[in-house]
């Protein structure tokens, strides 16, 4: 996507400025805060000091990153991955046309089983995974415009998007109810919105047996997280479901705005 056209559905997610593109192809908010594009991927990241859970979990994905791929190779020996996430993005709208938009995109893999006739747009806080999604889209020739930043300050002007959804992440956010209402903010009246994650149980019986990750997951006070935040909807969403899927292993949290 151009600059000057992505810059028309950009803001700086802190004041919320409106930016434009600058010489060195960068963008700019109306104050003079320079946001830099690295390989395609304007970083508002760059703005913030990232810290808490939201540092913790970068740190987790930045390291896994580099095995994002083998992982996903290996765990094709037994399981059909895209029919498994074709079967998740089952509630996820998307028609001709729409501009869709994946918070914690990750390497990409969510967006590739989606139909290709939509406009994608993905934002992570890990670096290390965005560079994997950029290797991605070029080996499966799939367009998506990739940012980095944080879930809970996103660089999008108000009703921008057509469709939103996330997978996983959000049960180790910094403070999930004000992510929640980001991805409210940018989609357009009417939206639905799709929140999958897993649940207390599968952080239990899977993450914290897992040499690689286990001291990610093993403190009980950040478990208790791993529920479908409900209670952090606003109460004027319409729509409001609530299911599990593989076997209690995964929440859904879906809604539409108003």
């Amino acid at each position: 996507m151009k600059s000057q056209a992505l810059a028309e559905i950009l803001i700086n997610p802190y004041n919320h400025q409106s930016v434009h593109t600058t010489e060195a192809l960068n963008f700019e908010d109306t104050s003079g805060n320079n946001i830099p594009v690295f390989n395609g991927i304007p970083d508002f990241l760059s703005l913030e000091e990232v810290n808490g859970l939201n540092k913790k979990y970068q740190h987790l994905y930045d390291r896994f990153s580099r095995f994002s791929n083998i992982a996903e190779r290996i765990m094709a020996l037994f399981i059909d991955l895209n029919r498994l996430r074709r079967k998740w993005m089952t509630d996820v709208e998307v028609r001709p046309g729409y501009k869709v938009l994946e918070t914690s995109v990750g390497t990409g893999w969510n967006i590739k089983v989606l139909p290709d006739f939509a406009e994608y747009y993905g934002l992570d806080i890990s670096g290390g995974m965005l560079r994997q999604a950029v290797r991605n889209k070029l080996k499966w020739n799939r367009e998506m415009q990739l940012f980095k930043g944080n879930a809970e300050y996103l660089p999008f002007k108000d009703h921008t998007f057509d469709s939103v959804f996330h997978v996983g992440g959000i049960n180790f956010f910094n403070d999930r109810q004000r992510a929640i209402r980001e991805m409210i903010r940018v989609a357009k009246p009417g939206t639905r919105i799709v929140i999958i994650d897993e649940t207390a149980e599968h952080v239990r019986k899977q993450y914290r047996r897992i040499p690689f990750v286990k001291n990610y997951f093993s403190s009980e006070a950040e478990e208790v997280r791993a529920v479908a935040p409900v209670d952090l909807v606003p109460a004027e969403m319409r729509e409001l479901e609530v299911k599990l899927m593989e076997r209690g292993r995964m929440y859904q949290l879906s809604f539409r705005t108003v």
